[in-house]
């Protein structure tokens, strides 16, 4: 049986995460009420929307990620973790209302960007509270419950637009939201945030809380409040007349295992806009097309976003058991064959290659693609940023690592199509195949596992350098 404080901290993560899975619902909320919105049937009294609206409906959502990046970086980092929380409870709930008094195409731009923004702020906010309130041996575990929410909430979505009217779904995103946000509203600030803003009696009462202990502290619980106390030792008091915001100097980053970590963070979170994966799901139904499929194309989707479910639970029931490392490199692997295999068979069909008895394989491939991202680049960089970071840096170098991640993302889908048109799909999926071996090349000489350790443990090593000794070779003469 679970003790009292894992299951605090797994009741936590899962509150926190339905944030995410509402996202995952306006994410496939998408699809089938964009062909409703082009049909005669609109709700919107504004009539029949074109074909180029519903480009910017799909797309206008990064602008609200984008800001989302910026602002709730910003408010975790000065309000707090919970804070930050309850901003995006607040914009989703705005966004969902927009939905259901939605009466012409800007209100429809407006849901999407405050649901990009709700999206941008979960996926820059959930992993640090997740991470800072997790204990070491299920820190992955909890980490990975990111996914999973998104990828049930993307299949809800699909699922309840195309058998429930447009508003009984807003109705019961409407209830999700109002759940998430009460629920947060009981939930303990981060104790790792507390520590670092030097308010340690609440500090304490909260990792009391996330640790299941009771007023007769164990061991363990004293030695690990001395432990956060040494790590944020270093930071001063608040001025009382003042914010108290913790100014961050240009030194704090300057220190060799902060840099190395950085680095890490900036080129891990490159791997899955750059694993091909963002533009094929983006591009799914033209994909089915070419595969020559009989399946209709909500049954196409349906199937895409059970295997992402798939593999975003396989990813959390082996993050904690064989590794970061180990999930990155298999992952990264595994999508360069996969993307290597679409290319050629893209290649062979424009060279006039007769691949009827092939027709299978865009279909099959693009399902191993979303699983195998599932398991690993699409979930683990997040699991590794705030574990690998120092504390005082850790909100500042999340928030634009993750604006670099939508940045790349938003590029790549972007100039995909402009791009297949001039060289063709093939060059492309060959590019990202070796993308993706260059990452899996990056992970094994360069990422450290993670797996169970603590952030002292992690940054030793960061920190340390291996050097090779030369052996002396005696001759006997």
């Amino acid at each position: 049986m679970l003790s009292k404080g894992i299951r605090n901290q797994y009741f936590a993560t899962i509150c926190a995460n339905l944030s995410t899975l509402i996202y995952g619902l306006s994410i496939g909320w998408l699809s089938p009420n964009l062909e409703l919105l082009l049909s005669a049937d609109t709700p919107l009294s504004s009539g029949v929307i074109t074909r180029s609206d519903a480009g910017w409906i799909g797309s206008i959502g990064t602008v609200g990620c984008v800001l989302a990046v910026l602002i709730c970086g910003w408010v975790a980092e000065i309000v707090g973790r919970k804070a930050a929380l309850m901003l995006i409870g607040v914009t989703q709930l705005a966004s969902w209302v927009v939905v259901l008094f939605a009466s012409d195409l800007t209100m429809i731009y407006t849901f999407r960007i405050l649901g990009g923004f709700a999206g941008g702020g979960t996926f820059s906010v959930i992993p640090l509270f997740v991470s800072e309130i997790s204990e070491d041996k299920i820190r992955g575990t909890l980490g990975a419950i990111l996914s999973i929410t998104c990828n049930i909430g993307i299949l809800l979505g699909f699922i309840l637009c195309y058998y429930l009217d447009y508003f009984t779904v807003t109705y019961i995103a409407l209830a999700f939201c109002i759940l998430f946000s009460v629920g947060c509203m009981f939930l303990p600030e981060s104790p790792q945030y507390l520590f670092t803003k030097e308010k340690k009696d609440r500090a304490i009462r909260s990792l009391r809380f996330y640790r299941g202990e009771a007023d007769n502290e164990s061991s363990k619980f004293i030695s690990e409040v001395a432990r956060f106390k040494e790590m944020h030792g270093n930071v001063p008091p608040p001025n009382p007349d003042s914010t108290r915001r913790v100014q961050l100097h240009i030194k704090d980053l300057l220190n060799k295992p902060t840099l190395k970590g950085i680095l890490i963070c900036v080129i891990v979170m490159m791997f899955h806009p750059m694993s091909g994966s963002v533009p094929l799901i983006t591009y799914t139904d033209s994909i089915f097309r070419e595969s020559g499929s009989d399946l209709p194309p909500a049954t196409c989707a349906m199937i895409v976003a059970a295997i992402q479910l798939l593999g975003s639970y396989a990813s959390s029931m082996t993050v904690d058991k064989v590794g970061r490392k180990v999930l990155l490199v298999v992952s990264s692997l595994g999508c360069a064959i996969c993307s290597a295999i679409m290319g050629t068979y893209t290649f062979l069909n424009v060279v006039g290659v007769d691949l009827s008895f092939f027709k299978w394989i865009p279909v099959t491939t693009l399902s191993g693609l979303v699983f195998i991202t599932a398991i690993g680049i699409g979930i683990v960089p997040f699991i590794i940023m705030p574990e690998i970071l120092e504390p005082r840096v850790r909100g500042f170098v999340v928030t634009w690592c993750l604006l670099e991640f939508h940045t790349v993302a938003f590029l790549v889908v972007n100039f995909f199509p402009t791009v297949v048109e001039r060289f063709g799909l093939y060059s492309v999926m060959w590019f990202f195949s070796c993308c993706c071996v260059a990452a899996a090349t990056f992970v094994i000489f360069y990422v450290p596992e993670t797996k169970g350790k603590s952030f002292e443990e992690i940054t030793e090593s960061l920190d340390s350098e291996k050097k090779t000794v030369p052996k002396r070779t005696s001759i006997d003469v």
